[in-house]
């Protein structure tokens, strides 16, 4: 029974090894023998609509057809969708999406447009990012000036709030002192013999 273990153990040893030197070295790389497609994008600001226009062409310079753009603009944590769900290129390799109006930007209305190319089955991933003042420009408030709200920085939580959580905190330490002080005087409590 022992000599089997041994076997099996030699045999896993020899398996991991040929694993470890001949199949590591056909790996396959997820896009290595995809087509690279340039996107470039242009804007157009008519009539208070604001369009974003991309165009998709190959590496020979001929426009892409039915390739699916996808259209984010970047916010705090993550990239917000713009545009349809599918936003694919006509037979010029361009594609047109309406930039919303209401989209808030920094402090000077600037945001970041991003263009992506996902997946597609016959070219590489793209990834193109471009600034823009199209936003809202927002105002960041004083926190010194900012009045008492639920919605506000600890500093200025509502005094009822502050002295609420404050006090039951205060009532459960007070409790897990008490079952530590009772706790103390069980143990020094002495055996009486009879």
């Amino acid at each position: 029974m022992k000599s089997n273990k041994n076997l099996y153990g030699y045999f896993l040893r020899i398996i991991l090894l040929a694993h470890l030197f001949f199949i590591g070295d056909f790996s396959m790389y997820g896009q290595d023998s995809l087509a690279v497609a340039e996107v470039s994008l242009s804007f157009s600001d008519e009539d208070d609509v604001k369009t974003i226009i991309a165009t998709a062409v190959d590496a020979s310079g001929v426009p892409i057809e039915e390739l699916d753009l996808y259209f984010y603009v970047t916010r705090t944590f993550s990239e917000l969708p713009i545009g349809d769900v599918f936003n694919t290129t006509d037979e010029n390799g361009v594609v047109e999406i309406k930039f919303p109006k209401d989209l808030p930007g920094d402090t000077e209305g600037n945001v970041e447009i991003v263009v992506k190319i996902i997946e597609s089955d016959l070219y590489n991933d793209f990834t193109l990012k471009v600034m823009k003042n199209w936003g809202i420009p927002t105002t960041i408030l004083d926190q010194s000036e900012e009045k008492r709200s639920l919605w506000a920085a600890a500093a200025n939580a509502p005094i009822t709030l502050v002295l609420a959580t404050s006090g039951m905190i205060l009532v459960i330490w007070f409790i897990i002192g008490y079952i530590i002080f009772i706790l103390y005087k069980i143990s020094r409590i002495k055996v009486v013999s009879s």
